[in-house]
């Protein structure tokens, strides 16, 4: 499989093609509950996960929710 270069929070990383969020989700070692993903600035729907492909360009946004005081 090929390489293609996408921006994750700002950053150019190489990610297998035909990825999912899914399987980049699990490559990162993103864990816990309390994240969202944004790809080209829409927030992507956790149950589509497994379906949406990520393409050579996109942008993805991770961000972790967190409680404190």
């Amino acid at each position: 499989m090929s390489k293609i270069k996408i921006t994750v929070n700002g950053n150019v990383v190489e990610i297998e093609e035909n990825s999912t969020i899914s399987d980049f989700i699990k490559e990162r070692n993103v864990t816990g509950k309390m994240f969202a993903v944004e790809k080209n600035l829409e927030i992507i729907n956790k149950d589509c996960y497994d379906t949406e492909v990520i393409n050579v360009g996109d942008t993805l946004e991770i961000v972790g929710f967190f409680g404190g005081g």
